[in-house]
């Protein structure tokens, strides 16, 4: 088994994955701190991608309450196509049914 060529791939994989996890707890364990600049960039950055998020979304839609009429509208049609969907669906089956004998 050992000489097949999947289990020579998947040791090499396994063992790469292993050596860059070593190495990044031993980076992160024995490197340097960041420095403050580094660390409100960091943050900066996250906040940044939080407000393109969903969460940064449902956050911005509190305030606006057209987009929060337009989301509730939404919803509730949502849920009547659903419906009306899987009735249309039984009446197909059925239908088919009875052409088919």
């Amino acid at each position: 088994m050992m000489q097949k060529k999947w289990f020579k791939l998947f040791i090499w994989f396994i063992s790469t994955a292993l050596f860059f996890a070593a190495a990044g707890i031993i980076i992160a364990t024995y490197g340097p701190n960041p420095s403050e600049q580094q660390s409100m960039s960091y943050m900066s950055g996250m906040m940044k991608a939080m407000e393109n998020s969903l969460m940064g979304l449902s956050m911005t839609i509190e305030g606006d309450t057209e987009l929060k009429q337009i989301l509730i509208k939404a919803s509730s049609i949502t849920s009547i196509l659903i419906v009306a969907s899987i009735i249309a669906g039984f009446y197909v089956r059925g239908y088919r049914r009875k052409k088919n004998g």
